[in-house]
Order: C-alpha cells, then structure tokens, then sequence
C-alpha cells in the first residue's frame, strides 16, 4: 500500500469534515433561536394586539335614539322567523348562552341582565330580540339570564333575582353589575345607559313608563321594574327579600335595603323626564296582590341580614345555553325565614 496517498486523503478529509461539522452545528444554532425569535415575535405581536384595542368611547358613535314600540311594531318582532333571528343573532356576535362583547373596542362594562319569568313565552320573545341590538349598539359586554320558575308555588320575583344573581356568578365570569329587568319592560331610547352604576349608587332606570300616568315620573322611592346595581352594593344589601310569594312587596323591600346600608338610589339624567329614558310596556292580566305583603315589608326591617341571598334555596331543574339566553329553570318553596 502506497501510505503517501493516505496520507494525502487524510490531509484532504479533515478540514472537509471540520467544516461540515462546523456548518452542522450553525444551523442548528440558527434553527433554535429562530424558534426562540418566532416565540417571543408572536408573544410580543399578541402584546401588541392586546393592547391596540382601545376602550370603547363613553358615548357610542351606534347609537340610533328613538325606536318605535308600537303595538305593530313589537307584533312584528315576535312574528319574525325564530331561525332567521338566531341566524341574525349570532352574525351580530351573540354567542351562546345570549353573550356578547364588542369586537372592535373593550367594552367599559361587563353587565349580567336578570329576567324572572313565568308563562311569558311571547314577553320574552320580543325582549330578547329587541335587547340584544339595542344593547350591542351601546357597546357593552354583557349576558343575559332567563330565571323561569315552576309551576309549583306562587310566583316569587325576588327569590328568582337572587337566583339570577348567583347564577351570574356561578358562570366565573365576573360581572361587574346585574340589571334586574322585568320581562314585560322594553326602555324606547338605546341613548338610555345600560351602563353599570357607581359602587353606592343604585339606578332605578324605569322611573318614566307609558302606562303610568303617561310617562309622568313614579315616586321617588320606587325601586322596581327596571333596576341597575353594582354586584358589591347587591351583595352588601343581601339581595331581595326571600319572603314576597305572588304580586308586589319584593321591591319596596328593597329599596329599604338600600336605605339601610346608606345606598343613594340615583335615576339616569338626574331624574330628568325626557323622551330618552322612556319605557314602552308589554301589555298583560294584572296579577292579583300577595295580601301579606304590607306585614312581611314590616317586618322586613329584623331580617336584612339573615332573610336574602345568604339563606337561598332552590332546586335547579336545568341549564341550558340557548342562542339569545341563559335559561335557568328553578323550583322554590316557602321555607321559614330565620329572625
């Protein structure tokens, strides 16, 4: 064997190899901090994103004032096609369970909407279709929650507006305020503010309604049909009173609530009545008045503190994530409210 040509491939090979081994471990050196730059590009382009979303204005630039609710106008809303609804629902962004939040700004309120219901299929119907723009269009972030109570007992708003409440809450989601609605209550002016209120400060939003005295104001300590609350001031009151079964007293007790923890119950526009915070109501049979409600206000005085949500009681019979709500059906009976 000739040693001088081993030699020569030797001399030859090696600095090929040094330089493969170098060229090896550069790209690799390459590929793995590329990677680690990919990473932290997209943290950073996330970051960015973030944070390129603005608040939403104070005031919306979608609002469109006044809507007629006349008789054939809320007629037509609940003849429209439930498909075509939904379809429309969740084109705007309503996501199941009746959720929305605006796509194009952070919305400055996170809002739970509470509606007691009962044999109100048609009510409810036209409510959700109608709230569901009306409440986009002032940019809000916001659910709504359909309490629907069994046949079983007498109808008790309040203990179905703490359930709502708790509800609320059960969902993790943290809901800076509730809206306690009635179902039959439909506000005419989108410039009317579904914001929540200040800590301390309750809003009672349904002070000017058509059917009592033709829009003339209601009295000042009325504290019913269509109220805002921030979720600390509706914890720090203990919430409705558990007491009131059929018509009448559950809101009159709370206004009393409100009193007793030094509350101000405030009303949108100072009170101003205007075209602006005008409700239009859907007509239904009076209901016959709970004839205990006077004594059980009376009392109502001992029990803030033990009688509400601290000492709720209901049966859940279902849940269900509809395309315009959160539907909870509940079963509730009287229990005996402690001292």
């Amino acid at each position: 064997m000739d040693w001088s040509h081993v030699t020569y491939l030797r001399v030859l090979i090696r600095p090929v190899l040094i330089a493969s081994i170098t060229i090896f471990i550069c790209v690799f050196w390459i590929q793995s901090n590329s990677s680690d730059i990919d990473i932290k590009s997209a943290q950073h382009g996330h970051q960015l994103a973030v944070q390129s979303v603005q608040l939403c204005p104070l005031i919306s630039p979608r609002l469109i004032g006044w809507t007629n609710l006349s008789l054939e106008a809320m007629s037509a809303i609940s003849k429209e096609d439930e498909g075509i609804v939904e379809l429309r629902m969740k084109q705007s962004g309503v996501k199941p369970g009746g959720r929305y939040e605006p796509s194009r700004c952070q919305s400055r309120h996170k809002v739970a909407i509470i509606v007691p219901v009962r044999n109100r299929t048609e009510h409810l119907a036209v409510f959700l279709r109608y709230m569901h723009p009306f409440l986009q269009r002032q940019q809000l972030s916001y659910a709504i929650f359909v309490v629907e109570q069994s046949e079983r007992s007498p109808f008790n708003r309040g203990m179905l507006m703490n359930i709502g409440f708790k509800e609320a809450q059960l969902s993790q989601e943290e809901y800076q305020c509730v809206i306690l609605h009635d179902v039959d209550m439909l506000p005419e002016h989108d410039g009317n503010p579904y914001t929540c209120p200040e800590d301390g400060k309750p809003r009672q939003m349904a002070f000017s309604v058509d059917h009592w005295n033709n829009y003339n104001s209601v009295s000042w300590n009325f504290l019913g049909a269509v109220t805002a609350m921030s979720a600390n001031d509706f914890q720090r009151i203990n919430g409705y009173s558990n007491a009131f079964w059929g018509w009448g007293g559950e809101d009159d007790q709370l206004f009393q609530r409100t009193k007793s923890q030094n509350l101000t119950v405030v009303r949108a526009f100072d009170g101003t009545v205007s075209q602006v915070v005008h409700y239009k109501t859907m007509s239904h049979p009076r209901a016959t008045p709970n004839p205990d409600r006077m004594s059980v206000i009376n009392e109502g005085w001992k029990k803030f503190q033990t009688d509400g949500l601290v000492d709720l009681r209901y049966t859940r019979l279902s849940l269900k994530l509809e395309p315009l709500c959160t539907r909870i059906v509940v079963d509730i009976q009287p229990y005996n409210i402690t001292t």
